[in-house]
């Protein structure tokens, strides 16, 4: 018997019972269209920050507080940095060939204006933050190195964070005072989308001097990062290197010991950036390919049922000829085609999903071919090697029993 006739009897059996057959897919189709979303929204973001930690230049350390052997990712959570403080970001400025350098703190907290409360991320900064991570005020202006060393109540809003603020309201953003805390901060620029500035969005973002930060969170002078960028991307080692002999010299930190900080360059940081959302993807992709054994096992059941309804047909074909490999092939085909109908409907429903998502999101659309590809071959798999034990079975009968089957 040729392939062709294996496959039209095939589609035959199955459409004699079409809601059956259905349902027998859905459990591959969800399997599938998981295992698609989770890849591609992993991979989606991963090339999302890999973008934005490139939006940053070649030439950038970050220093985060913490042990380096301890510590993994970028850094302690907020509120426990406890080695890296303002006047250490003012020692890096004079290392030479450092074009800016960016104290960092944050806290996510409520902003208001008059009954108006929006949740958004307070940045404690520079001025420097605009060199380093290339960010662009539409209206206004940044604050300044006076208003910084001084704490001044002054605040940069975010694109999304100033609209929302300010929505169904006669007050223009530009002059007006926001309650953040107890404190009220003036508001003196207003920043363009987060297109185009690095590592991260700064829509819902409001930037304020480092120190008015002390006024917000019990922080004291404490930093969660200090940012350097460096005008030649040559100097980066040189600078790294001075850089540690600057903050182990001001901590005290004798030759035998540990740093109790963290400088990483940009490589660095795309790698853990790698390593941890590789991980997620792959952890999340796992749980998700659990609905396709799920679905297997329901291939199984319903080719297990089929045999036992076409037991007579099988006898037939036996008794006029038919050989033991050419039934075990027939059921193979058959769960292999229900398998293979239910994972090419989860991928196109899966890229579907994983194309709205990342819309939504803001997300690139990133799915490599090899992960469509790996989906298709397993679903096969799957309904091959759930749908063997069915097919041996039906190949093993004897015809004889089989013609006598009612």
């Amino acid at each position: 018997m040729r392939s062709e006739t294996y496959f039209s009897i095939a589609f035959e059996a199955l459409a004699l019972n079409k809601v059956r057959s259905a349902l027998t897919m859905l459990g591959i189709i969800i399997g599938v269209f998981s295992v698609i979303v989770m890849i591609g929204l992993g991979q989606g973001s991963q090339a999302y920050i890999t973008d934005q930690v490139k939006g940053l230049g070649a030439g950038v350390l970050i220093v985060t507080p913490g042990n380096p052997k301890t510590q993994s990712g970028f850094g302690p959570p907020i509120g426990q940095a406890q080695s890296l403080r303002i006047p250490d970001a003012l020692a890096l400025e004079t290392i030479p060939g450092v074009t800016f350098v960016s104290p960092q703190n944050f806290a996510q907290t409520i902003v208001e204006v008059g009954k108006n409360a929006i949740g958004g991320q307070i940045v404690g900064t520079s001025p420097n933050v605009q060199g380093v991570r290339g960010i662009k005020v539409t209206d206004g202006r940044f604050f300044s190195d006076q208003e910084w060393r001084t704490g001044a109540r002054v605040i940069v809003l975010g694109a999304r964070l100033s609209r929302e603020l300010f929505k169904n309201t006669l007050t223009q953003p530009l002059g007006a005072k926001v309650k953040i805390g107890e404190q009220r901060f003036r508001v003196i620029g207003l920043l363009a989308g987060s297109s185009g500035a690095a590592l991260g969005s700064t829509d819902d973002q409001g930037y304020i001097p480092t120190r008015a930060m002390q006024s917000i969170i019990d922080t004291g002078d404490r930093l969660v990062s200090i940012m350097i960028k460096v005008d030649n991307e040559a100097l980066l080692p040189v600078v790294e290197d001075q850089a540690k002999r600057i903050l182990r010299t001001r901590h005290g930190i004798r030759p035998d010991e540990d740093d109790d900080f963290k400088v990483q360059t940009q490589a660095d940081v795309l790698q853990t950036v790698s390593m941890v959302t590789n991980a997620f993807t792959v952890l999340l992709a796992g749980i998700a390919a659990i609905s396709l054994l799920v679905g297997g096992i329901g291939i199984m059941n319903i080719m297990l049922v089929s045999v036992t309804e076409r037991t007579r047909e099988i006898g037939i074909r036996k008794a006029v000829g038919a050989k033991t490999g050419a039934i075990l092939r027939q059921f193979l085909i058959e769960s292999a085609t229900l398998s293979l109908a239910g994972g090419t409907i989860g991928i196109l429903l899966g890229l579907g999903a994983t194309w709205a998502i990342t819309r939504f999101a803001a997300l690139p659309f990133v799915l490599s071919p090899a992960a469509l590809f790996g989906a298709f071959v397993f679903s096969a798999a799957v309904g091959v090697f759930f749908g063997a034990y069915p097919a041996a079975k039906a190949a093993r009968l004897d015809p004889v029993e089989a013609l006598r089957y009612e």
